[in-house]
């Protein structure tokens, strides 16, 4: 399998730098989910928790574009929450967080970078609305999440194209926790992705914090070494399968 980096230089990137919150190692696995799902949990036709999950973006995707993905997530119990994130790299992404922001570093086999997020609660009635097309896509985000989703991208983004939100989706998300402890790990989190198109992700991923990753990196890895699963030849992003997946669409 193709390995996370050197766990002693992921440490000292983010305690010298002090980068991130938090830490996710994450990996595509290849094979349908089901059986993986039993391999990774041992147990026959394990129980999934599911969700919706929606891209808000322009029908031209100004937002994708720029480098900003903005997500509203049905969550249990009738409530959403929204997430405006924008990946960054180097030191200067600490600097550039903005107010209430959370920075994380997510580490793929031969990569990594900062997903730096504005996240909040979003009234139901509001999200509803929004995703039955009765509301505008703007009235989700916050002005802090407005500011983020223009310029926390690579490039700007005129506010004026945010009259154009819609949502995108849903793309369901199912998840099994696998039990990790056996190698040093609190928890691994395997989800199968299905895009409206039908087309399908399934990725396994654990979460640390940043002085703990020189003892997560390996034991992930012994994880995967252990179990006949196999990792994806290479890691690729959930926005790149949106672009691609409503790129299709219009065709």
């Amino acid at each position: 399998m193709a390995r996370f980096g050197m766990p002693e230089a992921l440490s000292e990137l983010t305690a010298a730098q002090g980068l991130a919150d938090s830490v996710e190692l994450k990996t595509l696995l290849a094979g349908p989910a089901g059986p993986v799902a039993e391999v990774l949990t041992g147990r026959a036709a394990p129980t999934w928790s599911t969700r919706r999950s929606y891209l808000v973006d322009t029908p031209a995707l100004d937002l994708l574009r720029a480098g900003v993905e903005v997500r509203l997530r049905r969550r249990t119990r009738g409530r959403y929450d929204l997430a405006v994130s924008a990946r960054r790299a180097g030191s200067s992404a600490r600097c550039g967080t903005p107010r209430g922001g959370r920075v994380e570093l997510d580490v793929v086999p031969g990569g990594l970078w900062l997903d730096v997020e504005v996240r909040g609660e979003v009234d139901p009635r509001v999200a509803a609305r929004v995703i039955e097309g009765a509301g505008a896509g703007a009235e989700l985000l916050s002005p802090a999440q407005r500011a983020w989703a223009c310029r926390g991208g690579d490039g700007a983004v005129d506010e004026r194209r945010l009259r154009d939100l819609r949502v995108h989706g849903p793309l369901v998300v199912s998840r099994v926790k696998v039990a990790a402890a056996r190698w040093g790990l609190r928890r691994a989190d395997l989800e199968h992705f299905r895009f409206p198109s039908g087309r399908e992700r399934v990725e396994l991923s654990t979460h640390c914090v940043p002085h703990e990753v020189a003892d997560t990196v390996p034991a992930f890895e012994r994880m995967l070494d252990e179990h006949p699963v196999v990792c994806a030849a290479a890691y690729r992003p959930r926005t790149a399968e949106w672009r691609a997946e409503l790129a299709d669409r219009a065709n």
